[in-house]
């Protein structure tokens, strides 16, 4: 296994310009095929964030969380799920969406979850300066509790390339798994509290540690900690080791089935 995920990281270091490069093509290519172009990388998210917002904050009359108006508070996870969630989906489909390079000439298939993640990094820029100014009309203000963005932002990508590894090439052996996943992307929004607080579960102590492994939880509430609650990376050291314990079999999983079929995908096509 070892030996499987040295190729990857090598075959991913070594690409990392051509990552970059593929990245910038798919944007630009989603940007050419409407007018509005840049445009829609905003309005997008904002649209959803609203029909959330009108759902929960007007329709079911949740007005706070704890002393934090809802809307921010909400924004703090959206702005996490609206990342995380295109890179599982889109990354699940990474190598067959490139079926028509990889069978055309030599590539290092590897490094394909990759460039989905940074594709939608650009996206999550948008967002987060959309967010900014939200936060700023609240008087909610940057501080230096926020640089630890960085961390969480590291954490999601890594996340997010491990996850898609291993789903891109089991969607390679079965189509069905990328269905899969959109099905349980659509689940997973709920149960993950992006849209609701930890706090609301009184009891069922069990299904609140199930929900803290989740690591797109350990990602949600470290963004609403740089924004809102200011306790430090060190208070969620239990939720992280967990988080990179997933990640990393996560990693090893995707490394090893990338390594034993490298020269079977185009078999699979």
């Amino acid at each position: 296994m070892f030996k499987s995920m040295k190729f990857v990281l090598k075959e991913n270091f070594n690409n990392l310009y051509r990552i970059y490069s593929i990245s910038k093509y798919e944007l630009l290519a989603d940007m050419r095929d409407s007018k509005l172009g840049l445009f829609w990388n905003f309005a997008n998210p904002v649209i959803q964030v609203l029909t959330y917002w009108f759902m929960f904050g007007i329709v079911f009359h949740k007005k706070s969380v704890g002393k934090i108006e809802y809307l921010p508070w909400m924004l703090g996870g959206m702005v996490v799920w609206f990342f995380i969630s295109p890179c599982i989906t889109n990354g699940c489909n990474a190598i067959y969406a490139k079926r028509d390079v990889i069978t055309k000439m030599k590539f290092p298939i590897s490094v394909l979850p990759a460039t989905v993640v940074l594709k939608e990094l650009f996206n999550h820029v948008c967002l987060m300066i959309v967010v900014l100014i939200i936060f700023l009309g609240f008087g909610i203000y940057p501080s230096w509790q926020w640089i630890q963005l960085i961390y969480y932002l590291f954490c999601a990508i890594i996340f997010a390339v491990c996850l898609s590894l291993t789903t891109s090439v089991l969607n390679m052996l079965a189509r069905d798994t990328r269905k899969l996943i959109l099905a349980c992307m659509r689940l997973l929004l709920y149960v993950t509290p992006v849209l609701w607080s930890l706090d609301q579960i009184k009891g069922y102590t069990i299904l609140k540690t199930i929900i803290k492994l989740n690591p797109i939880y350990y990602i949600v509430q470290g963004y609403r900690d740089c924004f809102f609650y200011h306790q430090g990376l060190l208070y969620y050291w239990k939720s992280g080791l967990a988080f990179w314990v997933v990640t990393f079999i996560l990693f090893g999983i995707g490394s090893y089935m990338m390594y034993k079929f490298k020269h079977k995908f185009i078999d699979m096509i």
